[in-house]
């Protein structure tokens, strides 16, 4: 592998690390916090205003760092966002391993290539 795929690569590695914890954030980790503050015995009231409070301004941080490093080490395009301009249905954002446009990485490298 030379050393522009390698680099290419990398980047696309560090985008799906991006993805993985706008997912995490978004989806699991209310659930654990709520699941945290109810042990502890705070009310619904108290739930339904910590777990906002907490979790928005992380999601939506993590959610703008996604969106600006969306592109596509290969073809310079939006990586997640498709050519009109959206998630598509949404589940794609979860889910997707190649780019919208272009279809890269066509093939994952071995462990065994430097």
């Amino acid at each position: 592998m030379d050393n522009e795929s390698h680099d290419k690569f990398y980047y696309y590695l560090r985008l799906m690390r991006l993805r993985r914890y706008f997912v995490i954030m978004t989806l699991v980790f209310p659930l654990i916090l709520i699941v945290i503050l109810k042990i502890f015995g705070l009310n619904e009231s108290h739930v339904a205003i910590v777990v906002p409070v907490i979790v928005f301004p992380v999601s939506l941080f993590l959610g703008l760092k996604l969106l600006a490093n969306d592109t596509c080490p290969w073809c310079k395009a939006g990586f997640f966002i498709n050519s009109a301009g959206s998630f598509g249905d949404g589940v794609s954002l979860v889910f997707r391993k190649r780019c919208s446009s272009c279809g890269e990485p066509k093939e994952y490298p071995s462990k065994n290539q430097k």
